[in-house]
């Protein structure tokens, strides 16, 4: 299945592109699906593809050095997998998988390289998107080192708010499936933490959902415990 092009003209990397240029680089891509737990590679393989998120979400997890999984970040659509490989050989740094049913575009790594010398305006949107993944990491290194464990679940509960939110009647509900592990591995704590911590917030009324969805009920509140002394 190939690639609309009108798709990529949405996505920050391929903004300063020409139609034709966006062609051209739809053409190169190929169409792929995964459904929700599918992975779409591991940690430590040759990274041979770059591979863009058009629908969905796929959590990008690496093994700490208690075996352990962590998760340094989920992508989102218009985001790159994996974004410093796209200009660099190498292997994966991490292993992704799904979240949910998701939709990617696909180039291969060699075809991928060609289309950089010939569109040199990607690398000023690359740049952009490198610099604004290394302030979020920034941001996620320094909640950790410098907040309590509920103050980090609320931030990153925030921020999902803020790139994944639906609204319902009843709140904001973050649009994919995020179980009380994943929270855990993405804040860098125990999910015994999580799970306490959620279900306090839910006796308050902040919060409310199952293991697999979470619909924040009260916002201010949420801000509130994200920035308590």
């Amino acid at each position: 299945m190939s690639i609309d092009p009108h798709l990529l003209r949405r996505q920050p990397a391929f903004a300063a592109l020409s139609a034709a240029e966006r062609r051209v680089l739809a053409a190169a891509a190929s169409f792929r699906l995964l459904e929700a737990g599918e992975v779409a590679f591991r940690q430590g393989e040759p990274a041979n593809e770059l591979r863009l998120v058009l629908s969905g979400r796929i959590k990008l997890m690496q093994t700490s050095w208690t075996d352990d999984p962590v998760i340094l970040r989920i992508a989102h659509p218009g985001e790159l997998l994996e974004l410093g490989r796209s200009m660099r050989p190498g292997r994966h740094d991490a292993t992704a998988g799904a979240l949910c049913g998701a939709s990617l575009a696909v180039w291969p790594m060699q075809a991928w390289h060609g289309l950089l010398r010939e569109m040199p305006a990607i690398m000023t949107g690359l740049a952009q998107l490198l610099a604004q993944e290394l302030s979020e990491a920034q941001g996620r290194l320094v909640e950790i080192a410098s907040l309590d464990v509920p103050r980090r679940i609320a931030h990153a509960v925030l921020r999902l708010v803020d790139q994944a939110g639906r609204e319902e009647a009843a709140g904001t509900r973050i649009d994919f499936p995020l179980s009380r592990q994943d929270l855990a591995a993405l804040t860098g704590t125990t999910l015994h933490n999580v799970s306490r911590i959620l279900t306090g917030w839910e006796r308050r009324g902040v919060i409310a959902g199952g293991r697999r969805t979470l619909l924040v009920r009260d916002i201010p509140a949420l801000m509130e415990l994200a920035t308590a002394p």
